[in-house]
């Protein structure tokens, strides 16, 4: 099953923070410094960091290294080892490993703090009046208080922590401590660096960062904390044996810093409209079908009748006709009418499913993604392809097709699925046509076709009005959708997005399935206050974990190669696509649609239609079987009888045969 989302409370967070900064610890004397190094505090230290912090770009940012004697934090680094337990938690946001509070940790169990003494002294020294004065003196920043605000978290090989400002009440500025390996040194290959994101437009982070911090042994990163500027992330961690500890936390200011509407945690529990991870239920976005727009007789029949044989005809050049079988589309949509949701594998014909396959795989090895290589940023950008952000609520690729290429490579498409040698079975081909162009022409041929419309009727009990949708492509170790509320639901929708992936063979399949690499897809419900959206965002700026509360998670999708998934998306829902991790097996491709709907009234009509259907095939049967009967019994009594008689009786018999054109 893949990993859920959790949430945590987060009243206690001030309260224990500032009732430990008034109560030290009774071992640690606030103004013991000695763990650090003395040259941080050198006038002409503090003198160089402003100088450089005052011009950072994409925003003011500084690291002090060697931040303590080197000895000492080791002794740091070993206890928190041998004495802190960690916590594994998964989001839309993040995979880490939380060792929980060190606010209040020897408060809470003072069995523990004889075993980490050095990890005391060096919290008391970081908030010490003296450190903070060389803080406030080297970022110039507002006066700091003397709250304590920190917490300790382990990033493992495939850990991340994606794109936010860190903005939250009186936080100023922001701070990580690196305990990393100290006789390894970190390297970018191994990822886990601290990218720092400039800004497009007030609010809005670029796609990809333009400054990457290496979380070397020894260092100590910080910025100021400034809404809607300060977008920074934890890259995604791709040594296999070096896990990326550190502490981290806030200094906080007396007030709130200005412009908290611009912030991240306010935007993502904002709903707006507009482009940029807006609302994306808005009306105005999706096209009318033609069947609904001009009320067509065609639009009124499809309400009991779904697709007609014209329909069928075009839909069984594309659909594996399983799918376009009576009986099985009656069982989907018992499906549907109880769960919402259903996924449908092997959707497309084997022919046009085996050319995506291919396709993918050599983009994906051109652009050497997936299987544990570490990605370049710009990978895959380019020829149709571009990445689409805002970052802090999507990272992904979608795909703008030219009106010539688009021709040429629906007539290629279209005969795959008409050729009768390839329909049934994977054909191999000598070279692969464009991936994005497959997944294109999937797009406007079939899932904006009034075909696919009536079939999505037949098989869900709901009409399509309007359609909108996209080819999306989420490279390992880059892409991701947040849940937030732009993308709440305000209307029912119908959402039919149509996967493809790498899962061949038993690894890669498990990969997905069980959500270790993330890319699969997840519907959550908010609450009245719809706190939901921005639950698993709160905790990334906590430093104190509460109570956990109950689980939002409605439905999880695996991805999974040539599977359609339908999904009945009613109000207060919103969904996710979870970060996909370097080790993936593949990219994960998809043709993503939305459809406006209305309930067909008359669903009861339909089934009674199916079971018509099926009464007639069986009186056919039976006419047939007492036809045999009497032409045997006729046979018995004029056994004698004329010859001719005998033949004009064969003449008379009923034929079907497989070329006969007989409609059950």
């Amino acid at each position: 099953m893949a990993p859920k989302r959790q949430k945590v409370t987060h009243g206690t967070a001030a309260a224990a923070s500032t009732a430990l900064a008034r109560v030290p610890g009774k071992e640690v004397a606030t103004d013991d410094v000695s763990i650090i190094s003395a040259e941080v505090f050198a006038a002409s230290t503090v003198a160089a960091a402003r100088r450089a912090y005052a011009v950072a770009t994409p925003y003011t940012h500084g690291v002090v290294a060697p931040l303590c004697s080197d000895a000492r934090l080791r002794a740091v680094q070993l206890e928190m080892r041998e004495n802190l337990t960690a916590t594994f938690k998964e989001t839309d946001l993040f995979k880490v490993l939380q060792t929980g509070d060190l606010v209040t940790i020897d408060q809470v169990d003072p069995t523990i703090a004889p075993k980490i003494p050095e990890l005391l002294r060096l919290r008391a020294a970081i908030y010490s009046p003296r450190f903070r004065a060389m803080v406030q003196e080297m970022t110039g920043c507002a006066p700091l208080t003397d709250r304590v605000d920190c917490s300790a978290n382990v990033y493992p090989r495939s850990g991340h922590l994606l794109c936010h400002d860190d903005v939250i009440g009186t936080r100023c500025i922001s701070y990580i401590i690196y305990l990393t390996d100290p006789d390894e040194g970190w390297r970018e290959e191994d990822g886990g660096a601290l990218e720092l994101y400039p800004v497009e437009s007030p609010g809005t982070p670029a796609v990809d960062p333009s400054c990457c911090l290496l979380p070397t042994w020894n260092s100590m990163a910080f910025f100021t904390v400034q809404p809607g500027r300060s977008f920074h992330s934890v890259q995604e961690v791709f040594a296999a044996d070096k896990p990326r500890l550190s502490i981290s936390g806030w200094y906080h200011a007396a007030a709130p810093p200005e412009g908290s509407e611009l912030a991240t945690l306010t935007q993502l529990q904002t709903r707006r409209s507009g482009v940029d991870g807006g609302a994306d239920d808005d009306v105005a976005d999706f096209v009318p079908f033609p069947s609904a727009a001009e009320g067509s007789d065609k639009g009124d029949e499809l309400e009991s009748l779904g697709p007609d044989r014209s329909d069928l005809e075009y839909l069984a050049g594309w659909v594996n006709p399983e799918y376009l079988n009576p009986q099985n589309v009656a069982q989907i949509r018992g499906k549907m009418e109880e769960d919402s949701s259903v996924q449908m594998r092997e959707f497309l014909l084997p022919s046009i499913a085996s050319a995506i396959r291919r396709s993918t795989r050599a983009v994906d090895e051109a652009d050497k993604l997936g299987k544990g290589r570490v990605p370049a940023r710009t990978a895959g950008v380019g020829s149709g392809w571009r990445a689409l952000g805002p970052t802090h609520k999507q990272r992904y690729l979608t795909y703008n097709e030219t009106e010539g290429e688009g021709a040429a490579m629906t007539k290629e498409v279209e005969k795959a699925g008409k050729d009768p040698e390839r329909n049934g079975k994977e054909v191999d081909e000598p070279s692969p046509q464009p991936a994005g162009s497959l997944m294109h022409v999937l797009k406007t041929e079939l899932f904006q076709s009034d075909a696919f419309a009536r079939l999505l009727t037949w098989l869900t009990g709901l009409r399509p009005t309007a359609y909108k949708g996209e080819v999306r492509r989420f490279r390992p170790g880059l892409d991701y959708t947040v849940a937030h509320h732009g993308i709440l639901t305000v209307e029912p929708r119908l959402d039919a997005t149509l996967c493809m992936v790498d899962d061949e063979g038993e690894d890669a399949g498990g990969a997905w399935d069980f959500g270790e690499v993330g890319g699969f897809e997840c519907y959550i419900a908010a609450d009245e206050e719809g706190a939901a959206a921005g639950a698993a965002t709160a905790e990334v700026y906590k430093a104190v974990e509460g109570e956990e509360e109950e689980e939002d998670e409605l439905l999880s999708v695996s991805a999974s190669f040539n599977t359609l998934s339908l999904v009945h998306r009613d109000e207060g829902l919103m969904r996710f696509v979870k970060y996909v991790g370097h080790l993936a097996p593949s990219s994960r491709w998809d043709v993503a649609m939305q459809y406006t709907v209305q309930a067909v009234e008359d669903s009861d009509e339909d089934e009674e239609e199916e079971g018509k259907d099926g009464e007639e095939e069986a009186a056919e049967e039976e006419d047939e079987e007492e036809c045999d009967r009497s032409e045997k019994e006729e046979e018995e009594e004029d056994e004698e009888g004329d010859k001719d008689d005998d033949d004009e009786e064969e003449d008379n018999r009923p034929t079907v045969s497989g070329d006969s054109d007989i409609e059950e």
